[in-house]
Order: structure tokens, then sequence, then C-alpha cells
């Protein structure tokens, strides 16, 4: 660790020790630093292929019917990129700070699971968890193992011959009611989750902590809007840009899988004192 840390991050240090009700919203950039690549960034998944397409049902049900090579091919990128992705030191960063009892939740647009891996507990989703599944006969949501799933997956993108929808269904994870799932990930067309939940963890907190994202995608980009809104601090990690400017905001222009460590570290040193 370093021991002359910029005034940022002990600027940031400093609010968070006297804040009472911390949450946290991250965005792809988190997942990216964990080796998931973006999907809206140029090279990434929506560059390549139509989302209107390949991101809702019916586009998937259409590409089944040409034989499902391009399916195939976006579950191979999915398997690759979430495979080898594993909580960085920013997750861990976060659940030490839960740990410390300084976060009241996680917020977050991502579906890789890491936050809660990494220790958090309290986690609202607003794109849902690619590593959940919901019954569409009951209705019921319940986690699937990481590698348990990717296994699922890579069998389907390794498969000779045309991909079918039965071909699919014989390999995802049915319910316990026996019912067809789905992964519980919002689809284009699809309604966000947990919004409601996530515009009222904004404004119960008087610090909210905004990690990697580019506050381009709504309405999930309204929660640290809706934070700001009803009076909160604030602290933006961002390598890129600064996307919510505020009066009291703080902008540290760094990686969150550099920066937080280094805010928790100073916090222990501030109750160490």
């Amino acid at each position: 660790m370093k021991t002359n840390l910029p005034e940022a991050i002990n600027k940031a240090a400093e609010i968070l020790s006297r804040a009472k009700s911390v949450v946290i919203f991250t965005g792809a950039g988190m997942s990216a630093e964990s080796g998931i690549a973006t999907f809206r960034d140029p090279g990434g998944l929506w560059d390549r292929f139509d989302p209107e397409e390949v991101g809702t049902a019916e586009g998937i049900m259409s590409f089944l019917s040409e034989g499902g090579d391009k399916i195939r091919e976006i579950i191979r990128e999915v398997v690759e990129s979430f495979g080898a992705a594993r909580p960085n030191a920013g997750h861990l960063a976060l659940a030490e700070l839960e740990k410390m009892g300084l976060i009241r939740s996680v917020i977050t647009q991502n579906i890789d699971n890491l936050h809660r891996e990494a220790g958090n507990t309290k986690v609202f989703e607003v794109h849902g968890n690619l590593f959940r599944f919901r019954c569409l006969n009951c209705e019921k949501k319940f986690f699937v193992d990481r590698e348990d799933l990717l296994g699922r997956l890579r069998d389907i993108a390794q498969g000779a011959g045309p991909l079918s929808l039965e071909g699919i269904l014989e390999r995802i994870p049915r319910c316990a009611c026996g019912g067809v799932s789905r992964p519980d990930v919002v689809m284009f067309g699809e309604s966000v989750q947990e919004l409601d939940e996530s515009i009222f963890e904004a404004h119960q907190s008087d610090v909210m902590l905004v990690l990697g994202t580019s506050g381009a995608v709504y309405p999930a980009a309204m929660v640290p809007q809706q934070a700001r809104k009803a009076g909160a601090i604030l602290i933006e990690v961002n390598p890129t840009e600064k996307v919510f400017a505020a009066e009291n905001d703080v902008y540290i222009r760094e990686k969150a899988a550099i920066a937080m460590p280094l805010i928790v570290e100073e916090l222990k040193k501030k109750k160490r004192k």
C-alpha cells in the first residue's frame, strides 16, 4: 500500500468514515476489471451483434430457426469471458467495507454475481444475474453453481449440428417443480429488476460510492441521480471520465481495483486513531 495517498483518496475515506448510510452503485467497468468485456464498447457484443435481435427472446428463436450458429458464437464468448472472471480487488474491498459495518447495500448493473461471490450480502441487481434462474412455471428463482452453468453452456457452444430450442432446454437447469427455467437476466424490451428498491436505497443514503459506470444505461443510471437529489454526497471512481458532476462530488480517476483497497486501508488507519 502507498503511504502518501492522493488527496482524493484521503477525502473519500474521510467522508466515508463520517457517513451513516453508504450505498454502492457499480457498472460494467467493475466487471471489466475482472476480465468481462463490456458489451457496449467498440468490439463488444452489441458492437458486433444487433441487440434487438440476439438480445431478445424473439431474436434468439429466429436465429435458432437458422441453425443457431450466431447463438453458439455468443454463448462461446460468454463462457470464455465469465469463465475466467473472479472478484477483483475492488469487489473484495467492498466486501471488507461491509464487514466494517460501513455499507448499507450494493446496487449493480452487472449480471456476473461477483459482488455476492466477494462477500457482499445485500445486493440489488437491476439487470438480473446470469447465475440465477427463474422458473417459467412457478416463478421461483434459484441460484446455479458457476462452474455447473458454464459447463452446460460450454456443451451447447461446442455441440455439433444444428442448434435447436429443444437441445438448449435439455441442458439448462430445471426448477425443483420440474418446470423449464431461464436465466434471470433482463433482455432487451424487458423491465429492469429491483429498481424501486434501488431508488429507495438511494434515498436512504447520505453517501453514494459510484464505481465503473458510464452513466449511459437508463433507467439504472437514474439511481445515483436520485441519491444526489436526496442530498447524498457522491464519490465517483472511474478511470476514464467523470460522469456524475455535482458540487459535493469526490472524483477519483482510477480503477476500482486500485482505488478501493487504498480507501479501505485509509479507513482502517482512521479507525485506529
